[in-house]
């Protein structure tokens, strides 16, 4: 069986003791705990950003230079999204981020990158990216549009947040 400590807490008030404690008095209690779980996002550092400007790259058909708004800077970023507009918001990866690799699906860190002759300060990140596909917040393939599912999101915003991660672990009890 698996327990989560968000929903015991709900039940209990456990707020001040450790999650090792809980498992050690639940498995003298005769509920045998052989596995914790902490359940977090697959991403760090991602922030809201707004699409402020879109070019065409110089060197490619299929990428963009996109200048997007992170509530303290601009950003320009290569970006390959064929689903971006000027005015969304979209989750933004800066350089030390970390994010899913689409293909892998092993997380890896964002280093400085110039692609095709032009030097990207991070990317913009789909669903998949962000481990977050199974959640369905859009039917179609691309960047993560934020502002069509939370109208009242600004720039600068910690994605974790909005999208309601909260840190958690999963208790795994014998059967």
């Amino acid at each position: 069986m698996q327990v989560s400590l968000n929903w015991l807490n709900e039940l209990v008030d456990l707020s001040d003791i450790e999650v090792e404690q809980i498992a050690h008095e639940l498995t003298m209690s005769g509920l045998e705990v052989e596995e914790i779980e902490e359940v977090k996002p697959k991403f760090t550092n991602i922030i809201t950003a707004k699409i402020e400007k879109i070019d065409a790259h110089p060197n490619s058909d299929r990428l963009h230079l996109v200048t997007v708004d992170t509530g303290s800077e601009l950003r320009t970023v290569v970006c390959g999204g064929q689903n971006i507009e000027v005015g969304q918001v979209i989750p933004y990866a800066s350089v030390g981020s970390k994010v899913l690799d689409r293909k892998s699906g092993e997380q890896f860190e964002l280093t400085p990158a110039v692609i095709r002759g032009v030097e990207s300060q991070g990317m913009l990140c789909s669903d998949d990216e962000l481990g977050v596909s199974d959640r369905n917040y859009q039917e179609e393939d691309g960047i993560l549009i934020l502002n069509r599912i939370f109208p009242d999101i600004t720039p600068g915003q910690n994605v974790e947040d909005v999208l309601g991660f909260k840190k958690d672990y999963i208790l795994h009890t014998a059967p």
